[in-house]
């Protein structure tokens, strides 16, 4: 009976070692934890149980074997004891530092990632307010080639009405020589003589219509027998 309990007594202890190692493995994980856990409570009830068992039936035996007996096994036991826990808080120390590391690693790893993020952020916002800008830009220079294209119609029309202008002008001067030329600058009363225009080679008598020209066309002649020779001929009107 006594054997067994300390068999007991030994898983037990173990139990909580492995338990306790657990529990600290997973401490970001507070549901595996809570399991790991309760399972170190059990195994170390457990415990108090088997070492209570083995302590009263310790006291039942012989005094002096059950001292030496007990001594003996209690002495062996704590080398075992001893040299198991040692192996476990070895194995649960490299482990520890292995997720240390491996913790360390990822840690890095977020924050090059976050980085990334940042950076990947940053030009987007970059590449956003330049499009803006540029469309703004394009939006202006749109305007204002709109109003200079406004402008250059508004000119244009002045020009043209401008143009029509002068051109009326000149037309109402040419219609005034004309009218002018048609009145002539002569006087019949004085002249009475035969006027024979020099560039259409029409003569004409007093009281025909073109009699009255400006001087500078006119070719005088004393009979109309005259500007027959010359090459002029009778205006019909």
């Amino acid at each position: 009976m006594t054997t067994f309990m300390v068999l007991v007594l030994l898983i037990s202890l173990i139990a909580i070692f492995v338990y306790a190692f657990k529990w600290f493995k997973h401490r970001q994980n507070t549901k595996i934890r809570q399991r790991d856990q309760k399972r170190l409570l059990i195994s170390v009830g457990v415990m108090i149980i088997s070492s209570i068992i083995v302590g009263a039936t310790g006291d039942s035996t012989d005094e002096k074997s059950s001292s030496s007996d007990s001594s003996a096994k209690t002495e062996k036991v704590a080398k075992k004891t001893k040299y198991i826990g040692k192996d476990k808080y070895d194995i649960a120390k490299k482990e520890n530092v292995a997720l240390l590391a491996k913790k360390k690693k990822l840690s890095k790893q977020e924050d090059k990632l976050q980085s990334q993020r940042d950076d990947i952020e940053t030009q987007e916002a970059e590449a956003k307010q330049k499009a803006e800008e540029e469309q703004a830009a394009a939006k202006k220079q749109q305007e204002e080639q709109a109003k200079a294209a406004q402008k250059q119609q508004e000119a244009a029309q002045k020009q043209q009405e401008k143009q029509a202008q002068e051109a009326q002008q000149q037309s109402q001067q040419a219609q005034s020589q004309q009218s002018s030329s048609q009145r002539g600058d002569m006087n019949t009363s004085s002249s009475g003589t035969i006027v024979g225009n020099s560039r259409s080679h029409i003569y004409h008598v007093p009281g025909q219509r073109g009699y009255n020209m400006n001087s500078s066309n006119a070719v005088y002649f004393k009979t109309e027998q005259d500007a027959i020779n010359a090459g002029y001929r009778r205006s019909k009107v």
